[in-house]
């Protein structure tokens, strides 16, 4: 989730699932506490998707490591890797990871550029929970996304979308949230790139009552630091017209 993108501050300014620490925005259905909602949020993630069990999964900006963890006791994954930016949370992540018997190999401490590096056609899934709209060039991403997938493999992610596009005017607002301006785009030109690269749309959703509205209504009741962040969500939200997407897409 956008406020704690480099450090380990979830884990104690957001209630927790041990060992299941995350720091998305969570799935607001139901739920009225963030530990059942970020735990739903990786539930459903993995179900709409078709996740199924002893798969390779490549997570990329894998953040405390619990969506991995979550992923390996329900599913069984036969190979976990990860990309993460180095800092408290990949520290944090790899002891979590060793105390629980779970091996993440390659466990890759860089930006997501970082996937150039890794071999083609080798994973069933590329993740990206609340992770992509911080990238600088979405395209290049979609693009080692569908090199490292396997044929019939899987990109899986969320992004914010603008029912119009959403250029230089507003640099600082979507700067508090570490998103680049450049990278909001519509539906249809989101649609249009991954086309062209050869993908196949084979699930798209919009995520934004159940997560985006639903944090920002339940964080009135969670610490200070993120009623603020609630309050400048919904302003920035309403403000840009953006709207929150999960994508299922097929190589």
């Amino acid at each position: 989730m956008t406020p704690f993108p480099f450090s380990k501050s979830p884990i104690t300014e957001l209630p927790q699932s041990p060992p299941y620490y995350v720091s998305n925005f969570g799935y607001w259905s139901g739920v009225t506490q963030y530990n059942q909602a970020g735990i739903q949020f990786l539930s459903e993630f993995a179900k709409q998707c078709g996740l199924t069990k002893k798969t390779s999964i490549l997570e990329v900006g894998s953040g405390l490591g619990g969506s991995l963890l979550y992923w390996k006791h329900f599913f069984n994954a036969k190979k976990l890797a990860a990309i993460n930016l180095p800092g408290e949370q990949s520290d944090f992540a790899k002891q979590l990871f060793n105390e629980n018997g779970a091996k993440v190999d390659p466990f890759i401490e860089a930006g997501w550029e970082k996937m150039k590096t890794l071999p083609a056609n080798t994973f069933d899934f590329v993740f990206s929970v609340d992770a992509a709209y911080h990238f600088e060039n979405l395209e290049a991403f979609y693009r080692q996304s569908y090199r490292v997938l396997k044929p019939g493999g899987k990109l899986v992610f969320n992004i914010f979308h603008s029912d119009k596009s959403v250029r230089i005017s507003f640099p600082i607002l979507l700067k508090l949230f570490l998103i680049p301006p450049n990278q909001i785009k519509t539906e249809n030109e989101t649609k249009k790139e991954l086309e062209t690269i050869g993908f196949t749309i084979e699930k798209h959703l919009d995520w934004t009552k159940p997560v985006i509205e639903g944090f920002i209504q339940n964080s009135n009741q969670m610490k200070l630091s993120l009623r603020l962040f609630g309050f400048v969500l919904q302003k920035i939200t309403k403000s840009l017209g953006l709207t929150y997407h999960y994508y299922v897409i097929k190589k």
